[in-house]
């Protein structure tokens, strides 16, 4: 009972002391003997575990306002003028409050883990048996644990990088705030060489998945070996850096003009090829150790279902580990949570007791990459963008451009469902228990195949990258779609393949603003956006459709009426059945099954019964959405008396032009890419960081000081 007490009291020490004023959030030691505390390896795990907990919110802070909705694929659903978030999302077209509860927290957080992290480390280096597993190179429970918290610190400070720049940084236990009085920033090249460096070391001495019942919900030797990877990656990459900061003599290329305005330069280091060496090297090391993980190739839900990629999502929908994924942030029913709140199908139903309950719909998906950049045959598309959403009466409803939320803001991640899951929950919203899958295989073998591209070797390159296209198109379009497609690039074109496949494959996941903003691209690809969705919204205007480069049509307005699916086909069922390849529009069964991945819940069947007869028309029927039809034609005539309705489509694009164009990244106006003007994305420090920092840190990138 004593010894209970006594780690117990120690865990609520490492999870809730801080030293008063200080600037990084550190920890004060324990007053508990580290020794007797961590007396075995369960005992470690228990008081490691309470860092899983603040990461499981820590990320989501920024990450709602800024990553997921911040690139030319994903955008936020509300009006400019709705929220404060806009602001950095948009590049800060205005000053923006510094002291921003989000940023705050991510800053605090983050060091926070980062603290208890160090000190983790250091009691387990003085373990006899962690320094005989670092003699023999065997790993044990003791390595295995050392390695999480490293895992722990080294994805924090990649974190912080992303949002601030260069940081602190301290690879040691902080006991007093007389070891911060001193302590400023260091040189990010600095960090991302430190990392890399612990994590060489540590990561053949952990676990893989898979391996002592290690699963993706806790960091592995697996994640720890693509960390060092995507460090690596990171290291090489295009970032913002200030001008009024001495770099120590590290040299950089630089991407268009220096901002004197705000005093920075969008730059990467002359060394990236190397750091890029290095990220292939490890992200191969990922793949040789990924124990029981694997690329979800085939789909094994029988012959009605052929999507492997959706299948990834679905096990997330069915509460299961995805034999897909490095890392995911592990939640339980009941447990607030954001999945599929944020990022699914939206749903217009209340905070409990619907079906399903309130989704808000935070990451929109931009039309044009929908309708543009994913060919037909694609597998992808109508996973990566809902077109209908939930009416919360177990029920569809038609998605619409009008900023908003729920139904309105214009498409959004069908990726995750709370119709789709295996016991979808009623009781409350942001409760569904679904992870959040933080990393996953497709986007490490594309990280690869950029890597190797990046540094010559395109055998690689095009191996990894065939491997996650291949199985987004049929055993048909194999030859045309992957083969052919992927061999016909090389040298830059290659790069920018790579670049698009990513974004196809990872389109709502958050993934594509960072990923730009290494590459370089991020300018380029706003005022290509801006562009493209002004082209696409004149031709609504003017003609009332517009065909993009793949042939596909977007219109302002569609045919569509509601119905219920076994009138239309007694056999169907939209929760177990995938659209058929090259359906034709003539069959009758083509207006519910085209978009696909939509519908309801089978579960639901006797609420459904309850609802007035014009509720239980619960599905949509359409036509028009990826074609053009007249209404005024013999076809249009022919769909209106038969029962469709006209609904508006693009026209509510058209109508809020404004908002998909001019407000779209705000703060990086026309003439800002031809210009070369430097894309400003780093948040600023808060004004308690700034003043309990003893004159160390400064405010840089043109915010404010309070």
């Amino acid at each position: 009972m004593k010894k209970l007490f006594y780690l117990i009291l120690t865990a609520c020490v490492l999870v809730n002391t801080s030293c008063d004023k200080d600037f990084l959030q550190v920890q004060a030691p324990s007053s508990v003997d580290d020794s007797f505390v961590f007396g075995t390896p369960d005992e470690a795990q228990k008081v490691l575990n309470g860092l899983y907990d603040i990461w499981h919110d820590l990320d989501k802070n920024l990450y709602y306002d800024v990553v997921s909705v911040g690139s030319d694929a994903e955008h936020h659903p509300e009006p400019y003028s709705a929220q404060a978030r806009h602001i950095p999302m948009g590049l800060f077209p205005v000053p923006y409050d510094i002291n921003d509860g989000n940023s705050l927290n991510t800053w605090n957080e983050g060091y926070e883990i980062i603290a208890r992290a160090n000190i983790m480390m250091a009691a387990i280096e003085g373990k006899p048996e962690y320094q005989q597993a670092l003699t023999s190179g065997v790993a044990n429970d003791w390595t295995d644990l050392y390695g999480q918290a490293l895992c722990h610190r080294a994805t924090n400070f990649k974190l912080l990088i992303s949002y601030f720049g260069d940081v602190p940084y301290y690879t040691y236990p902080i006991t007093s705030t007389a070891q911060t009085d001193t302590l400023g920033y260091t040189v990010r090249d600095k960090i991302y060489d430190g990392e890399i460096a612990a994590l060489k070391k540590a990561a053949p001495l952990m676990y893989n998945l898979g391996e002592n019942g290690r699963t993706a919900e806790i960091f592995s030797g697996s994640y720890a070996y693509y960390l060092t990877a995507r460090l690596a990656f990171d290291a090489a990459g295009f970032q913002l850096r200030r001008t009024d900061f001495d770099y120590e003599g590290i040299s950089f290329e630089q991407w268009g003009q220096e901002s004197s305005e705000w005093k920075a330069k969008y730059v990467r280091n002359s060394n990236w090829q190397s750091y890029m060496a290095t990220a292939k090297e490890y992200f191969l090391e990922t793949l040789n150790n990924l124990g029981s993980a694997y690329l979800i190739e085939t789909d094994d839900r029988g012959p009605q279902f052929d999507n492997p990629f959706q299948r990834n999502f679905q096990y997330l929908l069915d509460l299961e580990i995805s034999p897909e994924s490095l890392f995911e942030c592990g939640y339980t029913r009941f447990q607030n949570s954001d999945w599929p709140y944020s990022w699914g199908r939206p749903s217009g139903g209340a905070g409990s007791n619907d079906h399903p309950n309130k989704a808000y719909g935070q990451g929109r998906i931009n039309p044009y990459y929908v309708y543009n950049d994913f060919d037909p045959a694609d597998k992808r598309r109508d996973v990566t963008a809902c077109f209908t959403g939930n009416t919360g009466k177990a029920g569809e409803i038609l998605m619409s451009w009008v900023r908003g939320n729920r139904e309105r803001g214009g498409l959004a991640s069908n990726k995750f469902d709370e119709s789709r899951m295996a016991d979808p929950p009623v009781f409350s919203q942001r409760r569904s228990g679904v992870n959040w899958q933080q990393v996953r295989l497709g986007e490490v073998m594309l990280d690869l195949a950029y890597a190797a591209a990046a540094t010559g070797d395109e055998t690689t390159a095009k191996t990894y990258f065939k491997k996650v296209r291949s199985r987004a198109f049929s055993s048909a379009n194999q030859a045309t779609m992957v083969n052919s497609y992927v061999d016909a690039m090389s040298g830059q074109i290659l790069l920018e393949g790579i670049e698009q496949e990513l974004k196809l494959e990872m389109g709502g996941e958050g993934k594509r603003r960072w990923d730009t903003i290494l590459f370089g691209t991020f300018p380029k690809h706003i005022q290509e956006m801006r562009d493209n969705m002004r082209a696409m919204i004149a031709g609504l205007e003017t003609d009332g459709y517009y065909t993009f480069s793949n042939g596909v049509q977007i219109s302002s307005y569609i045919f569509t009426k509601k119905v219920k699916i076994k009138d239309v086909d007694p056999s169907l069922d939209l929760m177990t059945y995938q659209t058929p390849e090259g359906l034709s529009e003539s069959d009758p069964t083509y207006p519910v099954l085209v978009p696909g991945w939509r519908g309801t819940s089978n579960q639901w069947g006797d609420y459904l019964a309850t609802l007035t007869p014009e509720l239980q028309m619960n599905h949509i029927a359409q036509h028009g959405m990826f074609r053009y039809i007249d209404p005024a034609s013999v076809e249009g005539l022919a769909l209106l008396a038969d029962g469709y309705q006209l609904s508006p489509w693009g026209i509510n694009l058209v109508n809020n032009k404004a908002e998909y164009t001019d407000d779209f990244f705000l703060g990086y106006p026309d003439g800002s890419y031809a210009a070369g003007v430097p894309p400003r994305y780093i948040m600023p420090l808060g004004y308690t960081t700034l003043s309990t920092s003893n004159g160390n840190l400064t405010q840089g990138y043109g915010h404010a000081l309070e």
